[in-house]
This record gives C-alpha cells, structure tokens and sequence, in this order.
C-alpha cells in the first residue's frame, strides 16, 4: 500500500485529486540488493547519473556499505521501462535514542522525470514502509539546496550545516505522530 503522494492533502487536478504526472501508471519496486541485483544495478545506473556525473561526487563516496543493508526503491517508467526515481532505507541506530531510527538516503530523481512530483511519490513510498516497520522516526542528510522539498514533507532540520562530498547538507528529521 502506497502513502498518499500529497501528505498535506494538496491537489491540482480537482477531479482526481493528483496531478496528472502522479496519476500515471508507475511501476514501484521495492528490493533488497542480494534479492534483486538486476533492480539494484538500476538503481545504482540512476544514481550514478545524478550524483556522479551531475553533481560530481567521487565514486567511492557514493558506493558504500550500506547499500548491503538497505531496502531500495525504484520508480519505473512503465512504458520506456527506465528508472524514473530511486532511494533507500536503513535502520540506524543514533546514541542519543534508545531504538534505530529509520535512515533515507539516495534519493534521486532522474533528469527527463524531473518536475513530476516523483520525489514526492518515492518520498510517500518510503515514508509509508518507515512507519509500517514500526519506526517512530525517520533521518536524512539533505542537501542544503533541496532541503525545503523535505520541510513540506514534515522534516526538521537539525544542527548546523556540514560538507559532505563537498555539497553542503542538514542533518534533517521527521517524528511520526502516534
């Protein structure tokens, strides 16, 4: 069961209640590595391209342990079959809480999708599996540039902004409502 894309319960289209580019058919994928490696080397494809080639940051920064144990998720365009948006999750466990606390990262939405809202339905994909594993809250490290994309979704940022492969980000956080 997907989250609904808009979390504040805004619409543009007021038969449907979605944008048209949200209405479309995606193919959602949820996976783990060792499960579905040809999914994950679609995901990393994504990534590569976004973070690597756009953005610059060395490979061995992007491509970390984690990816072992994370959840990974892939929006699919279901017509040219090509990754639209991609993400992950992982617990983490953080010294100043008693339980882990649900980690995202690598969200990236692909160039010819962007401006479709997909980061939004990844976002409510995610979001939703979080709270359904029972966590109670969620962290990421956002980009400095794009942090006001999270604040709509409900995240907080915390601290100060620190250099992470040489792009400013904040440590941002989203509590879950009981």
């Amino acid at each position: 069961m997907s989250a609904p894309p808009f979390p504040n319960g805004q619409s543009t289209n007021k038969q449907s209640g979605e944008t048209p580019s949200l209405a479309m058919a995606i193919e959602v994928r949820r996976f783990l590595k060792t499960e579905a490696p040809a999914d994950f080397e679609l995901a990393l494809a994504l990534r590569t391209s976004v973070f690597i080639e756009e953005q610059g940051i060395p490979p061995e920064l992007e491509y970390d342990e984690f990816d072992e144990q994370s959840t990974h998720w892939l929006l699919i365009d279901p017509v040219t079959l090509q990754p639209m948006a991609t993400g992950r999750v992982l617990p983490y466990q953080e010294a100043c809480q008693a339980r882990p606390v649900a980690k995202l990262g690598r969200i990236a939405v692909s160039s010819s999708y962007r401006g479709q809202r997909l980061g939004q339905r990844l976002m409510g994909e995610l979001l939703t599996h979080v709270q359904q594993a029972g966590y109670e809250q969620a962290i990421l490290d956002a980009q400095t540039r794009v942090m006001p994309f999270y604040e709509k979704l409900g995240f907080v940022k915390e601290g100060f902004e620190f250099m992470e492969a040489d792009i400013p980000h904040y440590r941002m956080r989203l509590v879950f409502k009981p």
